[in-house]
């Protein structure tokens, strides 16, 4: 037997005694990927937009600020949340959050209530911190090496902020 599949055969015996804190995160994974494949289009919106808002709603109010063409059809999405155990009615008949989770594209967002921003705003913020730290720290003394430096983190601070706008204006709702 040679060396690799040896490996291959320690890898599956070791996948089939995993731990039940392993298993219960294994399982967590895999509802993730599964919320995340039927959570899509105007539902995708919707669960957006009830997740910026934290509040309660009826469907008809669904309807009117998703901007959905008929209440019947916001309905049909609210009951496609409530089968993958993302929202409940309430006591007064209006829906509400029962799950918070961020699939897909909302994963790259951070945030609550009404206060969401790209991921990439902080990476943003952090590179453009350091260029003018660096410009700042060099001003007196520029050779090769700090130039070579500001020009990278200039390259570096600008593709975050592309991609920062660019996802800010992709967001839904």
């Amino acid at each position: 037997m040679s060396n690799i599949s040896y490996i291959f055969m320690q890898i599956r015996e070791e996948k089939l005694f995993l731990s039940e804190e392993d298993k219960e995160a294994e399982s967590g994974r895999v509802e993730l990927n599964r919320l995340s494949r039927e959570l899509k289009g105007n539902t995708l919106f919707v669960y957006w937009f009830m997740l910026r808002s934290n509040e309660s709603y009826s469907a008809r109010e669904i309807q009117r600020r998703v901007g959905i063409s008929s209440s019947s059809l916001s309905l049909h999405h609210l009951n496609k949340l409530i089968e993958l155990g993302l929202v409940r009615i309430d006591d007064n008949g209006r829906y509400v959050i029962s799950k918070k989770i961020k699939p897909g594209l909302l994963s790259l967002f951070v945030g609550s209530g009404h206060f969401f921003v790209p991921r990439f705003v902080f990476y943003s913020l952090f590179t453009t911190s350091l260029l003018f730290s660096c410009c700042f720290l060099f001003w007196s003394y520029i050779d090769t090496a700090s130039r070579l430096l500001i020009v990278i983190l200039s390259v570096v601070s600008a593709v975050f902020w592309i991609e920062s706008f660019r996802l800010w204006k992709i967001q839904p709702v």
